[in-house]
């Protein structure tokens, strides 16, 4: 008896752990399930594609997304994409929708850049319009008109669009990733119908300038323009202005006296100097053999005046 009610307490309990172990799976299974999230397949971008290119079935993957992060319209299989052209840039790991692909049958090109409703004018620029070659394609810029107006106000400097969207530069319609200057002698901007005609006029006879504007600037200038007269009577103003001195009558010089003239001098005349008075005595040399005398013997004619007199 005893070894049955053992039998007996050893098979419930294992029917209790299988029931126990039964519950636990199902418990799990279900928490499982309720954590579970739905995923669809969706189209991605395998690699960066550029703006106005044309997609291969190399560049997009199908990946499963959770169906409530799926974006509206987004593709599910590769042959929906495959040839379309890409209207805006689409990075790496994003789904394809057809916002940014451009209609079924678009070819790759500057159209599918274009806003519905408006069109692309190009015109000529040069190194200075186009600012050294810094703006890029999507740049936004202001467009200045330098035109004649006539002799009376004579060159007339006017901003008269502002905000344009740039389409392309020359050739190039995708900004370049390093940032290098694009040199070119063509910019193309988007205009409206009504935009287009006024820039016909401004580029045929005028002048046009290109100001680049600052990233995400919306603001507009009123500005009243500046004319030839406004610059000149601007300089006038800074310089400071020198009234003509008012030139004072020429007098005659006074006639002035002749100098005096150097009168002659007359030459000194030296007097001849006194003769010297005639001794009172005569003097004779005697000469005896080597001796030399001399001897005196007084005049008696000057002392006595009357002798010698006949």
């Amino acid at each position: 008896m005893a070894a049955k009610r053992y039998s007996l307490v050893f098979y419930a309990a294992i029917l209790v752990a299988l029931l126990s172990t039964f519950g636990v799976y199902r418990v799990l299974e279900i928490t499982k399930a309720n954590a579970r999230v739905a995923t669809a397949p969706v189209v991605i971008a395998q690699k960066d594609l550029a703006e106005g290119s044309a997609i291969d079935r190399m560049a997009v993957v199908v990946a499963q997304w959770p169906v409530g992060t799926i974006p509206a319209g987004a593709f599910n299989s590769i042959d929906s994409v495959a040839g379309r052209v890409t209207r805006v840039a689409v990075f790496k790991g994003e789904a394809l929708v057809p916002g940014r692909l451009a209609p079924d049958g678009t070819g790759p090109g500057l159209e599918v850049k274009i806003t519905p409703g408006k069109r692309a004018f190009a015109f000529r620029i040069n190194d200075v319009s186009g600012i050294a070659g810094l703006i890029q394609p999507n740049s936004r810029v202001d467009i200045l008109v330098v035109i004649n107006s006539g002799a009376e106000k004579g060159n007339v400097a006017k901003l008269f669009m502002e905000n344009m969207r740039v389409l392309a530069i020359g050739a190039v319609a995708q900004r370049t990733d390093d940032g290098r200057q694009i040199n070119a002698a063509v910019c193309t901007v988007e205009v409206t119908p009504e935009e287009g005609e006024k820039l016909a006029i401004a580029t045929s006879q005028g002048q046009i300038q290109l100001l680049l504007r600052g990233y995400g600037d919306p603001d507009s200038a009123k500005t009243n323009g500046a004319t030839t007269a406004q610059i000149v009577s601007t300089l006038n103003k800074s310089a400071p202005v020198v009234a003509p001195k008012p030139e004072q009558p020429r007098r005659a010089a006074p006639r002035q006296a002749p100098p005096p003239q150097p009168q002659p001098v007359a030459p000194v005349v030296q007097a001849p100097p006194p003769p010297k008075p005639k001794a009172d005595t005569n003097t004779v040399t005697i000469i005896r053999g080597r001796e030399v005398q001399q001897q005196k013997f007084a005049d008696t004619a000057k002392k006595d005046p009357t002798k010698g007199r006949p």
